[in-house]
């Protein structure tokens, strides 16, 4: 039931996006709007992250999850009124947004909650196929629909999609219940006020160095995928030019490879440290980003498939990275803190993103989006190499698939 609920709200999520992107796009030359419409996207999480992960800890997480679906839902209806207002769409993307800030945090923790502490990493490579089969379908799907039907007609079944999310999430807290599993929220957490539970998560997190060093690696990975999604679009439709069928399939290509990286995710767990499996993937990304420089050269020699190479090995180290770091992440957190934890991983993961963002939108215009690529990836080669000598990784390899649910959560308990 939750796998469905997941699956239903990310497909609602690609819906959304493609139908809000034609729309601005559409309805105004303005392309700074565009810009707009990613960062309203994305700070949310980064300026109520904290206060959504609070909120997980405090209250029965699929109350927050179930509030938060409905919450977007109505931010629909006010889109479907408001799409001639490009202006009035980007802040309803916005106020979507918080939605989404509280609903992730919660889903997140509540997944151990759902398949119990043993089975945390094959879980996330379970969420993480979802994300990815979704990032296939859903842009793909509501690119077919919008040629038969109206961005309002999408919307409303957006509108369902997410009312049908909630209902799931319901039946899954029915049969968590009804399995006796605990989903007690923090008694601690709950008297305490907003600000001193906001500190006592950063304190939890902070003090640990596995912790602190995932967070301090992230947040540098997604600075990088920041400057990529921004010069990703230019690349495939600037420098290679292709057709509006390549773009799609190449599209398709990287959520394939990411499809393959998230079920290899919890069997490499299972044979070798996290920590190698995060740096290894790191490095790789790195160069692998630095290979466009031969793209550009091979492309012109032989086509598109040296393009459609690049993007699927893109997609598959993403999902490297994602399932082990927020298989860790949950894995290391107590219970009491996994709200406001995954919160402070997503918040700092958004806070990257928007830093690649400006930075990309900045330089690409003097030396084109090819070598800031390609620099990019060389700055994530050199940040992986000098991480690996830090006293975080060596606490990183310090944790393994059959500890980190046991000593290592015991430790950070304050």
């Amino acid at each position: 039931m939750f796998c469905m609920a997941q699956l239903i709200s990310r497909f609602g999520d690609g819906l959304t996006t493609i139908v809000i992107l034609y729309v601005v796009g559409t309805t105004s030359n303005d392309p700074l709007l565009i810009g707009f419409v990613l960062f309203c996207q994305y700070s949310p999480m980064f300026f109520f992250g904290l206060i959504g992960g609070v909120a997980a800890d405090r209250f029965q997480k699929h109350h927050i999850m179930i509030a938060a679906d409905l919450f977007r839902s109505f931010i629909l209806i006010g889109m479907i009124f408001s799409l001639n207002n490009p202006v009035y769409v980007i802040t309803l993307v916005f106020l979507s947004g918080i939605g989404s800030a509280f609903f992730y945090p919660a889903r997140s923790s509540y997944i151990p909650v759902v398949v119990g502490e043993k089975n945390i990493s094959e879980a996330m490579g379970v969420s993480q196929s979802i994300y990815s089969v979704m990032q296939i379908a859903g842009p793909g799907i509501a690119g077919l629909l919008l040629l038969f039907f109206s961005p309002t007609a999408l919307l409303i079944i957006d509108i369902f999609t997410y009312s049908l999310s909630a209902c799931f999430i319901l039946l899954t807290a029915v049969l968590v219940r009804k399995n006796n599993k605990d989903e007690e929220s923090s008694p601690s957490t709950s008297k305490e006020k907003q600000w001193t539970a906001i500190k006592q998560g950063l304190k939890v997190v902070f003090q640990s160095a596995p912790l602190a060093f995932l967070i301090l690696l992230l947040t540098q990975v997604m600075f990088i995928a920041g400057i990529f999604n921004t010069t990703s679009n230019s690349i495939l439709l600037q420098e290679f030019q292709v057709s509006g069928f390549h773009f799609g399939m190449i599209e398709a290509f990287s959520g394939i490879g990411a499809v393959i990286g998230s079920i290899l995710g919890p069997y490499l767990l299972g044979k070798f440290k996290p920590g190698y499996i995060l740096m290894t993937t790191t490095i790789f990304m790195g160069i692998w980003m630095m290979v466009i420089i031969p793209v550009e050269f091979l492309e012109a020699l032989f086509g598109l498939p040296p393009v459609y190479l690049w993007v699927f090995g893109i997609g598959l180290m993403n999902a490297f990275l994602n399932v082990p770091i927020s298989s860790l992440f949950l894995g290391l957190t107590p219970n009491a803190y996994r709200g406001r934890a995954m919160s402070i991983l997503q918040m700092f993961s958004n806070f990257g993103i928007i830093l690649g963002l400006i930075i990309a939108g900045i330089f690409s215009k003097y030396i084109g989006v090819i070598w800031i690529t390609a620099i990019s990836g060389g700055v994530l080669l050199a940040i992986s190499l000098l991480s690996m000598r830090m006293k975080g990784f060596a606490a990183l390899l310090n944790v393994t698939k059959k500890n980190k649910d046991t000593s290592t959560a015991a430790q950070l308990e304050v």
